[in-house]
């Protein structure tokens, strides 16, 4: 009979998994120093970082220098106040009476509920001929949102922002050509439409600005800020800021957390859980201070194993579930069975049980957060396989069943060939 890892090391090896599969993991395939001491194992992403070579239209290197090329069109021809406050092409603010500057406002639209979601990469959101056809099948299918990539893992835009910052450190490209228009066109199709931004991991915010960066990395896709400066903070509000003048319905926010890299003064043994927390939280209240009157929803993804570690366990990463659901409309965890340890929850195989797996990492999250409304949970589930496991209809529907039987309605899928089981029906 094999014994249990320790909590301890569950933390670990769930952290490698998941970071090692696009959160975190380094570009040539070795394992991180640190906590963690698994091997990297596919391509699959934190709920994110999408592999350029599997996105249609292909990528630009990420690892060029600041100010090199950043796609086909030709540099945006005026630039937005700080915060992206004008829609994209230029234009005055609105004013109001007294004749100061107004927040952008938008039409005020209706979340969904339940949210059933899909996530949907730059690339392929600005390929016709593939995202409409697959929309056409998630609408029939019963997804009512999805959540589009506005700054992924590798540090680029997916649109050409007028955010000053952004133009300086080279990181917008034209992955959807217009933006507004693309939106416009989703909410049509009856959509709403989350847009996710990654904030502390940006290689070309780290290029440019590395005084406000987490120092030792060597400035590549994987490359983290410093969660506690706050023009890190001020540069990823701006860009959800254009986004939602574009007609965004949400923001969520993907990686607000420290490096599983631990770095003294950062995330060390010098440094408490408190300390880190006290950061991560801090960055969210000011989103919300300045994103909430703009008429967004705002949401956070955090790692699947912070529903279960042991109370004030900030995995070194700065995540404290009930905490960040304190602040934000909506917390989603990433519960994919494949980024689970051995023996997770007394299961040989967390991977080849998605059932078990997702039941009991979201009863604990219930339990964490008791008096908090259960519809503050929207977890991301596996749509990919990974580790051997194949994964269709079955195995996705058994972690929804899973999620029903708890009463958790809504979700988010995650597949990073953006293709999904189509067998499937969510009504």
């Amino acid at each position: 009979m094999r014994r249990l890892l320790t909590p301890a090391l569950l933390s670990s090896v769930l952290i490698a998994s998941l970071v090692l599969t696009g959160c975190g993991g380094r570009a040539d395939g070795s394992p991180p120093p640190g906590t963690s001491d698994q091997t990297p194992a596919g391509n699959i992403t934190e709920p994110g970082g999408q592999d350029p070579a599997q996105e249609p239209g292909g990528s630009e290197d990420p690892g060029q220098e600041p100010g090199g090329s950043t796609g086909e069109n030709p540099e945006p021809g005026g630039s937005g106040g700080p915060g992206g406050e004008q829609e994209p092409g230029g234009g005055s603010d609105p004013t109001d009476p007294a004749g100061e500057p107004s927040q952008p406002q938008k039409p005020v639209r209706t979340m969904p509920n339940p949210v059933r979601g899909l996530h949907l990469s730059g690339w392929y959101a600005g390929s016709p001929d593939l995202v409409w056809p697959l929309l056409d099948w998630a609408w029939e299918a019963g997804i009512n949102t999805i959540v589009l990539d506005l700054k992924a893992e590798d540090g680029y835009l997916s649109w050409e922002s007028n955010v000053p910052l952004a133009q300086e450190i080279g990181a917008n490209l034209a992955k959807i050509r217009d933006l507004p228009a693309f939106i416009a066109e989703a909410h049509e199709r009856g959509f709403w439409v989350a847009g996710r931004i990654v904030v502390m991991n940006d290689q070309w915010l780290y290029k440019a600005r590395p005084e406000w960066a987490v120092p030792g990395f060597d400035g590549g896709a994987y490359s983290f800020m410093d969660p506690a400066n706050e023009n890190v903070w001020t540069y990823n509000i701006d860009i959800a800021k254009e986004a939602i003048a574009a007609g965004v319905d949400e923001i969520q926010f993907d990686y607000i957390r420290y490096s599983e890299h631990l770095r003294d003064g950062y995330n060390g043994k010098d440094t408490t859980a408190e300390y880190r927390t006290g950061n991560i939280n801090a960055f969210l209240r000011r989103a919300m201070e300045e994103l909430k009157p703009l008429g967004v929803v705002v949401g956070a993804d955090l790692f699947g194993l912070t529903t279960s570690v042991a109370e004030g366990d900030d995995m070194e990463i700065g995540q404290d579930y009930r905490a960040v659901m304190e602040i934000v409309d909506y917390v989603a965890p990433m519960v994919y069975p494949s980024h689970y340890a051995p023996w997770t929850y007394g299961l040989e195989n967390p991977n080849a049980a998605p059932y078990e797996t997702v039941y009991n990492s979201m009863s604990r999250a219930l339990a964490r957060t008791e008096g908090l409304p259960i519809e503050k949970h929207r977890p991301w589930i596996q749509d990919f396989s990974l580790g051997g496991i194949t994964y269709g209809p079955a195995e996705v529907m058994a972690q929804v069943q899973a999620l029903r039987d708890l009463g958790i309605e809504s979700f988010m899928l995650w597949d990073p060939s953006n293709k999904y089981t189509r067998e499937i029906s969510f009504k």
